[in-house]
């Protein structure tokens, strides 16, 4: 909890003193900023401008939720009680009890600027692990009296949670001379006998309450906690925040997800929301309807995603099917759409926003022959044979040959882009135990990785990676090397440390970690290890050290493994940005800019893949 006394003084550059009248004069607004451009600071401007009563609620990716916004404000000095409803004040992931106390104290709580990350907004209801007898062995296990007795309680009444049948055991039973009860030390230690002697087993049952249908004592989220009133007949959240801050808005982009629709049912009680965003619209104009009906419920787009797409688009159907793969924009789709909204989203271009020069270095990485035709063999037949090497139970190293099979194109591309990483997971899927197994099929983009971080001048390194097998690879192999590398743990801590330089190779996801974070600091150095698929996955990390405040030329370099899917990753990246840029121009006050020139690519991975499939199989 921070409560800083007093506001320095804060001069908005041109473009945010833009965004910041338009969201004063529109209670019910999105800025769509570039990454880097200030998004955080010109809301706390817009906050200390007009003043709103009551709660405010901050709603963000995990990261973003957790430091950027506290760091902000401390770093200004804005004058406001604040609260995570995430971490405790030691940057501690809060435990369940501990966030469900936070929760309840809401209600009486003196005016609070609150955090929370969108996963926890609302959850799905969480079956209930109770206490259950087993059917009498014969012969039965022998145990003490006590847990005789207390199986006898259980078979009588029936599955019980643990302390429901401690106490029910300890209502029972006659306490000692001085009237204690029996100690639930002891009633537990009985309980771990039946355990053991396996006459009792956990298992999981619907919340008694709701039966599985998602009530308050099933369901954990901030929504899902809230008390509900009966008013006029219907029962309805009370919900506390005045004023909601979406931030990295696209998070809800999707119509059917559990966070847009815990948000639009409290959307009547807010009497301010605002949506932040660099990306509105990653994977094209349709991710937009859920959104935008955020701000205005439905007034520019339609009331409900049916009549949205009635009006805009038209399905393509999955061949032999009447289900919709995808929805294709008509003809004046995009000019329609975007001129539907100009009066409730803006993003203000500005050519004086002083940013650090780029440069993006494609960085070959040639594999020997032998594993190319393997690739190419994989690609083509969809079964792999590789070799492994183990020691036997009598010592000796011992060779097999496995079949890596891909049953679908899904599997197979993203078995063909761990291949060109260099690892390739070999769990198999019926076998619990080889989760997570994976061999090393080659080092020549862990070998040039290696190379770049020897060669940046000294400098710290972030290598933004997909796959967990990189990330173990990438930190033994960089630290066996004597290089301090360190994966993002999230913490407040290690931002620290990085943009103190005391971390000289830091590895991040883009997906835990790519949103939010102010990293220009401490490097101006990234290594893609491997490309994404996601746009704004990729915006948003390279936008963690490509930002205002960065002092030095940032290096991007994107690792390509030649004669693999990694050379076709650039150009899927740069259809999509230009389809962005049209979108964001289109709302930055400029309405005479021209119609955008593409439909939107879908950021669908299935889609993508669907695309990958095609084009290497003709």
């Amino acid at each position: 909890m921070i409560t800083p006394t007093a506001s320095s003084g804060i001069s908005l550059m041109p473009h945010q003193q833009q965004i910041h009248d338009f969201l004063v004069d529109h209670p019910f607004a999105g800025a769509w900023l570039g990454v880097g451009a200030g998004k955080t600071l010109t809301t706390l401007s817009v906050l200390q401008t007009v003043r709103p009563m009551g709660h405010i609620l901050v709603v963000a990716p995990v990261a973003i939720a957790r430091s950027t916004w506290i760091d902000e404000i401390e770093k200004w000095g804005f004058p406001m009680r604040t609260k995570s409803l995430i971490v405790d004040q030691n940057d501690r992931k809060l435990s369940k009890a501990k966030r469900l106390e936070r929760f309840r104290e809401v209600a009486t709580d003196p005016p609070t600027m609150y955090f929370i990350n969108q996963e926890l907004l609302t959850q799905p209801p969480q079956e209930t692990k109770l206490l259950t007898p087993v059917p009498e062995a014969v012969p039965a296990p022998t145990v003490s009296p006590e847990a005789t007795a207390i199986l006898g309680l259980l078979r009588a009444r029936g599955p019980l949670g643990a302390d429901e049948l401690i106490d029910a055991y300890r209502a029972l039973v006659p306490g000692d001379a001085n009237g204690r009860p029996v100690a639930k030390t002891k009633v537990r230690s009985w309980i771990q006998e039946l355990l053991k002697s396996a006459l009792v087993t956990w298992e999981a049952y619907f919340c008694r309450s709701c039966s599985g249908g998602g009530c308050a004592q099933c369901r954990f989220g901030l929504v899902d906690q809230l008390p509900v009133h009966n008013i006029n007949g219907q029962d309805t959240i009370v919900w506390p925040f005045q004023t909601v801050i979406i931030d990295e808005s696209q998070g809800f982009k999707s119509h059917d997800s559990r966070r847009f629709l815990a948000l639009a049912s409290v959307r009547p009680a807010m009497t301010r929301l605002i949506e932040l965003t660099g990306t509105p619209a990653p994977g094209g104009l349709h991710d937009l309807w859920s959104q935008v009906y955020l701000l205005d419920q439905g007034r520019a787009l339609g009331q409900n995603v049916t009549a949205f797409r009635d009006r805009w688009f038209t399905p393509k159907m999955v061949p032999g099917t009447t289900t919709p793969a995808k929805w294709i924009p008509t003809a004046n789709a995009e000019a329609e759409i975007h001129q539907a909204i100009s009066h409730l989203v803006m993003s203000a271009q500005n050519t004086s926003l002083q940013l650090p020069a780029l440069s993006i270095q494609d960085v070959n990485v040639t594999l020997p022959p032998d594993l190319l035709r393997a690739y190419k063999d994989f690609k083509r037949d969809l079964v792999l044979d590789i070799v492994q090497t183990y020691t036997s139970d009598d010592g000796n190293l011992t060779q097999s040959v496995e079949s890596i099979i891909a049953v679908n194109q899904a599997v197979l591309t993203s078995k063909l882009m761990q291949f060109a990483s260099g690892t390739l997971y070999t769990a198999d899927p019926d076998d619990p135990a080889t989760k997570g197994r994976y061999e090393v099929i080659h080092d020549k983009k862990i070998e040039m990785a290696e190379y770049l971080v020897r060669n940046s001048g000294g400098e710290p390194v972030l290598i933004a990676y997909h796959f967990k097998s990189d990330k173990e690879q990438l930190l033994t192999r960089l630290r066996k090397a004597g290089v301090d590398a360190q994966a993002f743990d999230g913490s407040r801590d290690m931002v620290r440390r990085w943009n103190t330089k005391q971390i000289p190779v830091l590895l991040l996801h883009p997906a835990a970690a790519g949103h939010g974070l102010n990293l220009q600091h401490g490097g101006s150095t990234m290594i893609w290890y491997t490309l994404p698929f996601s746009l704004e996955h990729y915006l948003q990390t390279n936008g963690r050290l490509f930002r205002t405040g960065q002092t030095k030329p940032v290096i991007i370099h994107r690792l390509i493994a030649k004669g693999t899917q990694d050379e076709r990753m650039p150009s899927v990246l740069a259809d999509k940005q230009e389809v962005q840029d049209d979108l964001i121009e289109a709302v930055s006050g400029d309405f005479t800019a021209e119609q955008a020139l593409l439909a939107a690519l879908e950021e669908e991975i299935r889609e993508d893949l669907s695309d990958f499939w095609r084009s290497g199989r003709l």
